[in-house]
């Protein structure tokens, strides 16, 4: 018997068995940023601040109520009578504690303070009407201050599940009887450990699998022909691109990058890499976020122009790069491998010899880019929140660099508009600068938009209950099974 049949035989009606491919880099909420960590942590701990299923308000979760006049000044009241799953209180200290523990981190330009037994200010350095997305992402979710003081890095929360093993075969949860919104339906939760795309769609037409929160796009003709699947179809607020280290030479060439923009036919990737499910990418921004610059002219394939740029850049000649890449399928890239090779051959269409570098695993190649260990990545993006500056920040802000700014692109001018961004809650202002920051973004071309992918959740007709939540990552505290 196969691990996933397994952990089906043990989990029954009570019991649900989540495929996703890849081990999650790691369990520990506060860093738990990619998408196969937060699909687990995001059922064991929960923000403050949760965003509508459309995306288009904050909601409550652990606050059930902010102010604020000046975008920097923030108090929030707590919800009272909540406990994490080791018992420990949930309150003004456990927030205070969970926000220490998060700027050790990674950034968070900000103090809190406690004002009451269940009230605690946030004072920015400076305005950032982002906040409320920022504190909804999964990493910013509340982790109990024991586990915190401990030191152990596992998630302890406050939400539907809690964490009982992280075994070989993958990680089991178990139902939180005393949570705050009402003990779930389901049981148990089991994401085994799925080594590749071919494993999770055999385990899905087995019966082994009952949800898939993402199928690769040559697996869905295959899965919608069946009675016994459910396949729902999504426009993703997701990119895929390709990341060029901007402190190497010669990609710190702005003259450089612009030629690699101008030799990818983005249809033909849409068409090959994705079977059609998607759409070229022209921004940093997907289409789903407000504020997406919708006049900005399409990225075309010349490679006339291609050939000038690098001739101005003195590299007439070409020259050599490796192209890093995990063979990890992703929501935003559902075959990694064969963009790898596209844009190899795209790029040797223009002099660039490109020399692959499969990275070890999927931690490893994150690990590697984040440092900077790298000419050009095929990378992406999954939006956390529904607002723009939790994309184009963490992307192209010099802060970020060290982090999510993997590109390690460098500009005051982008720097400036970003900040211009987050001040204030006038929505339009707020548009017009990232607005700017995207023609900014197409003038410097820090790394190259491909497409956006059309996102698929796939789950057997016996599932019920399954909502998808704003940024695509589905949530099981009401789900329940039939016969």
């Amino acid at each position: 018997m196969t691990p996933l049949a397994a952990a089906l035989a043990a989990a029954a009606l009570d019991a649900l068995v989540v495929g996703l491919v890849g081990d999650p880099v790691s369990l520990d909420p506060h860093r738990a940023t990619d998408l196969v960590s937060a699909a687990i942590v995001g059922n064991v701990c929960e923000p403050l601040v949760r965003y509508s299923a459309d995306g288009a308000r904050p909601e409550p979760a652990l606050a059930t109520a902010w102010a604020t006049r000046d975008a920097r000044r923030w108090t929030f009241t707590l919800r009272e009578g909540v406990q994490f799953h080791d018992g420990a209180p949930f309150d003004a200290d456990a927030v205070l504690a969970n926000l220490a523990g998060i700027a050790r981190v990674r950034a968070f330009p900000g103090v809190a303070e406690r004002v009451g037994s269940h009230v605690v200010t946030i004072t920015l350095d400076r305005p950032n009407a982002a906040l409320l997305a920022t504190l909804s992402q999964p990493f910013f979710a509340m982790q109990s201050p024991r586990e915190l003081a401990r030191g152990g890095g596992l998630p302890v929360g406050t939400g539907p599940f809690r964490l009982v093993a992280v075994k070989d075969s993958g990680v089991h949860l178990e139902a939180h009887r005393g949570y705050w919104r009402g003990a779930p339906r389901l049981g148990r939760l089991v994401f085994p450990r799925i080594a590749d795309d071919r494993a999770l769609f055999e385990g899905l037409l087995a019966g082994e699998v009952d949800v898939a929160p993402a199928v690769s796009h040559d697996r869905v003709e295959g899965l919608r022909a069946r009675d016994d699947v459910v396949l729902q179809a999504r426009t993703g607020g997701n990119i895929a691109f390709l990341s060029l280290n901007n402190e190497r030479p010669p990609l710190n060439d702005r003259r450089v990058r612009l030629a690699i923009a101008h030799a990818i036919d983005r249809a033909a990737l849409v068409a090959r890499i994705l079977g059609g499910h998607g759409e070229p990418a022209r921004n940093p921004l997907p289409p789903a976020l407000w504020s997406y610059g919708r006049r900005t002219p399409e990225l075309v394939l010349d490679r006339t122009v291609a050939r000038r740029l690098l001739r101005e850049a003195r590299r007439g000649q070409g020259f050599s790069a490796a192209l890093l890449v995990a063979d990890a399928p992703r929501p935003y890239n559902p075959d990694p491998i064969g963009l790898a090779r596209a844009l190899a051959a795209a790029l040797g269409q223009i002099g660039i010899g490109v020399r692959i570098d499969r990275a070890v695993s999927w931690g490893s190649f994150l690990e590697r880019a984040t440092r900077g260990d790298y000419d050009m990545a095929v990378m992406g993006w999954q939006a956390d929140t529904p607002d723009p500056n939790d994309f184009l920040s963490v992307l192209l802000g010099s802060e970020f660099i060290g982090a999510t700014n993997r590109s390690r692109y460098r500009s005051p001018a982008m720097d400036v508009l970003l900040k211009q961004g987050r001040r204030g809650d006038d929505q339009r202002e707020r548009m017009m600068s990232y607005l700017q920051a995207q023609a900014l973004f197409r003038r410097d071309m820090p790394w190259v938009p491909l497409f956006h992918v059309s996102v698929f959740t796939v789950h057997r007709r016996s599932v019920r209950g399954l909502a998808i939540g704003p940024t695509g990552i589905p949530r099981y505290d009401r789900v329940w099974k039939t016969a």
